[in-house]
């Protein structure tokens, strides 16, 4: 599998999977290893999507609904490469 993505940008979306799971205030067994914490603020509607907004909006608008976008399609990428595989 090609993924042109920055090494540094990895490592950042690795480090807000980590944190998602490692989160002592929500149910771990709720989201997946590969899902960052901006996508479940998003999918689950939690009031600190907003703040994550925010927090991000100098680089990117609607942070958490494209977070949540991406950790779909990741999902999808890893299914169609598992399918051809087979």
């Amino acid at each position: 599998m090609y993924d042109p993505t920055p090494r540094w940008k990895k490592i950042l979306d690795a480090l807000s999977q980590l944190g998602n799971v490692s989160n002592p205030f929500a149910d771990h067994t709720q989201t997946s290893s590969d899902e960052s914490i901006s996508g479940r603020a998003h999918r689950q509607g939690w009031a600190i999507e907003r703040f994550i907004d925010l927090l991000f909006r100098p680089f990117e608008a609607n942070h958490s609904r494209k977070s949540y976008e991406s950790d779909v399609q990741r999902a999808i990428s890893v299914l169609k490469n598992y399918e051809a595989r087979k």
